[in-house]
């Protein structure tokens, strides 16, 4: 058991420092039509991804934030990996007072009385981007970068005259997270796979698969005579919700690869998939050990476990909570022993 946990540990480490490039905090596009209506962006220095859908040709979506001169503006707008979005090539207009004017700005798309207008076609890159913290895949369209020329609010417009598609745009280079956008980045991951085009079932698939071959060996397990208590129930269930975890993103790395190039940093991914799996075995072995005799050393390494597959994204949330759940649930073993075993 020590042995494990230093593991975890060192793992746990690595969550902490690995480099985090590509990593975005999430944010919501709305109802962005028009100008009147543009979503803001709050502290454009820091990186958010929008993923989000333009309907159809002929229309703009808006986006717009408050910089300070000299501040560093850098928006990138991209598309999916999917064949539904091949042929779509939106691009993208930042504009403000004292943007340089470049390029043409389409008749249906509002613009700010006095800015200046940057406009960049999109276009495809040879090959796809791999995202390893999330794991996914993009095509990166294009990317504007400058200081900002002047204080004031600055809008960004995503427009194709053709046809509509699914596409996400990047602000900002620092990366930050809040407590509740870490925490809630399992979440967030799902509607990014929705965004490519997956269908949510198949996305969640192998943490279904997993999670029932695991209960179904956990019944045969109990019916052979080696019954679990509640705690242990429940700490092997947040056990399973961990291994899901570890099976959706090892299988969406293998997806994401194939569809793009993936490099060095897929390593990122692995320690992603691999830590909630090591969580898994620690928290099945330790409720296979105990149930019947929980000692407080014992359910304080279970509480731990569920807090650190918090930090590392294990279990989609609900892992964590049972395993923190059933480390304060009052003991009914439904096994008896003469001895207790320590951890």
């Amino acid at each position: 058991m020590k042995r494990l946990a230093l593991g975890l540990a060192i793992l746990m480490m690595a969550v902490l420092i690995v480099p985090t490039a590509s990593a975005h905090a999430p944010l919501g596009s709305g109802s962005n039509e028009s100008l009147a209506t543009a979503t803001m962006v709050p502290d454009p220095t820091k990186s958010w991804a929008i993923y989000a859908d333009l309907h159809e040709g002929g229309e703009a979506q808006y986006y717009k934030f408050d910089m300070a001169e000299g501040q560093r503006i850098h928006v990138s707008l991209l598309t999916t990996t999917s064949s539904e979005d091949a042929t779509f090539t939106p691009g993208v207009i930042l504009m403000g007072h004292g943007v340089p004017s470049e390029g043409f700005v389409p008749s249906y798309v509002e613009t700010p009385a006095g800015a200046g207008l940057m406009a960049v076609n999109g276009t495809r890159a040879a090959r796809a981007t791999y995202e390893a913290f999330a794991p996914s895949s993009f095509v990166e369209l294009a990317d504007i970068s400058l200081d900002a020329p002047a204080n004031g609010t600055y809008y960004v417009a995503v427009q194709d005259a053709n046809r509509g598609g699914h596409y996400g745009l990047a602000i900002g280079d620092r990366e930050s997270f809040t407590l509740s956008e870490w925490l809630l980045s399992p979440f967030s991951l799902l509607s990014v796979y929705e965004w490519e085009r997956q269908s949510l079932a198949l996305v969640l698939l192998p943490a279904l698969a997993t999670g029932a071959i695991g209960l179904l060996l956990l019944v045969r397990r109990h019916r052979a005579g080696k019954p679990l208590d509640r705690i242990g129930w429940t700490g092997a269930v947040a056990g399973l919700f961990f291994l899901g975890t570890g099976a959706t993103v090892l299988s969406q790395m293998l997806l994401s690869i194939s569809r793009s190039s993936a490099g060095p940093f897929v390593i990122v991914t692995l320690i992603f998939s691999v830590l909630p799996i090591v969580l898994s075995l620690l928290t099945l072995r330790l409720v296979l050990r105990h149930s019947g005799h929980w000692t407080l050393r014992s359910r304080a390494y279970l509480m731990v476990l569920g807090g650190g597959a918090l930090v590392a994204w294990a279990g989609f949330v609900i892992g964590p909570i049972l395993a923190i759940a059933a480390a304060v649930l009052p003991s009914r073993a439904s096994v008896t022993s003469t001895t207790e075993v320590e951890a």
